[in-house]
């Protein structure tokens, strides 16, 4: 009855962001990634919020159920079945009143998958502007899950087909598996970035520092 509940609670979350979406054309930055995605997508979003209205996704929303939440503007709803129908009803006011949306410029996504298909799911519908993909591990991430960093990379690979046309991918150059992503989408714009030579932007002169704190 569970997995029921929570298809129809996806579905419908869903349908209301297409909408959103599909009345209000926020331009789209999703990331991903096996490591960096949530620093990668709240240093865009420190950027982008001091130019232009922008939402990010809170926290780790990133999943089937997180992206449209994010789109929406609307919090986890957890174990709550109340909540959760609470939510529908408050989506229904975003996509008909332009609820918390109309003045959104920009949307910065964080895209994740802890099985296969999880992120092919979501770029059925969602075609981002922009792409950015941090690294790819050469463990996968959720073993249990992935056979291989090959299959890790395939599955992030769907949020990089997904760019709408005339979209740009977003690349670390350091990674051998984020550039062959690239490369297997030659038809869309790409920037890389990185400390090697071949990256577009190069980071240079920079430095780690450790914050210490109560003397550890």
């Amino acid at each position: 009855m569970k997995s029921v509940f929570k298809e129809i609670i996806v579905w419908l979350l869903t349908l209301e962001a297409k909408l959103v979406l599909m009345r209000f054309h926020p331009k789209i930055i999703a990331v991903t990634g096996s490591v960096g995605k949530t620093s990668a997508k709240d240093a865009i979003y420190s950027v982008v919020s001091k130019k232009a209205k922008a939402r990010k996704s809170e926290k780790s929303f990133n999943s089937e159920i997180g992206v449209p939440l994010a789109i929406l503007g609307l919090p986890n709803a957890w174990n709550n079945p109340f909540l959760w129908l609470k939510n529908i009803f408050v989506g229904a006011f975003v996509v008909m009143f332009r609820y918390r949306i109309s003045d959104i410029q920009y949307l910065i996504l964080e895209v994740g998958a802890d099985r296969p298909g999880d992120i092919k799911k979501v770029c059925v519908w969602l075609k981002p502007d922009i792409a950015v993909i941090t690294r790819i591990s050469k463990v996968p991430v959720h073993v249990e899950y992935f056979n291989s960093p090959e299959a890790v990379a395939k599955e992030k690979a769907y949020l990089a087909h997904a760019v709408s046309h005339g979209g740009a991918l977003v690349l670390n150059a350091d990674d051998e598996a984020a550039l062959e992503i690239g490369r297997k989408n030659a038809g869309k714009k790409v920037v890389t970035y990185g400390i090697s030579e071949k990256a577009n932007i190069k980071a240079s002169n920079y430095t780690i520092s450790y914050l210490v704190k109560n003397g550890i």
